[in-house]
Formats: structure tokens, C-alpha cells, sequence
């Protein structure tokens, strides 16, 4: 599966560009000790990453009214939010899949 080029995903809590860092897999609970490649929120108190092997996920517990993150119905992968569309998207290149995002209805800040 081949990404979307220069797809860079919004939190989805607070609509804007998320910006990569490294992570140990246990901490987003995966097997082993290997560092992860994940989208952080660029906002200090928020706890919102992304990760395509688990979607939208934080490092704290957020409230039960938390959305799952959708997964493409064609290729499987979590949709990524994009702000300026207001919707998330496919991160799949060549995939047109894409689904309703609105920032109100996002849970509050984690």
C-alpha cells in the first residue's frame, strides 16, 4: 500500500497539522521494543497521535464519547482527517474515499 504523497494527518481533535515523532511500540500497545513512526498533536496538553497501524489513538484516556477512527471500506486503512476538506480522507495514493469530519463533534481535549 502505497500513501497519499505529502500527506501529512490533522488531529483530530483540533484540525491542525500533526507533526511526526518516534514511539515505543508498547506505549501504543504493540509487541516488542521497536520505535514507532507517529503524527503528534502540535498542542502541548493534547495527547492525540496517529498511527496507521491503529488510527487515531492518545496517550491519555479520553472520554467514552470518543469517535473511532473510520477505516477506508476499500482499502482497509484508517481515514485521516484533513481540516481544509472537513472531512477525513483515504491515505491510500489513487484512493478517492473520504468521509464527514466536523471539529464540533470531536471529543474535547485530552
Amino acid at each position: 500500500m502505497r500513501a497519499k504523497p505529502d500527506l501529512v494527518p490533522d488531529c483530530d481533535v483540533h484540525g491542525e497539522p500533526m507533526y511526526r515523532d518516534e514511539c515505543a511500540a508498547s506505549a501504543l500497545g504493540l509487541k516488542g521494543d521497536r520505535e514507532e513512526m507517529v503524527w503528534r498533536c502540535p498542542h502541548e496538553e493534547c495527547a492525540r497521535y496517529f498511527h496507521g497501524t491503529v488510527g487515531y489513538g492518545s496517550h491519555v484516556t479520553i472520554a467514552s464519547r470518543a469517535i473511532p477512527t473510520p477505516r477506508c471500506e476499500r482499502e482497509g486503512a484508517f481515514l485521516v482527517v484533513q481540516h481544509t476538506l472537513g472531512s477525513y480522507i483515504c491515505p491510500v495514493a489513487g484512493c478517492p474515499i473520504s468521509a464527514g469530519w466536523c471539529i464540533s463533534e470531536r471529543p474535547p481535549k485530552a
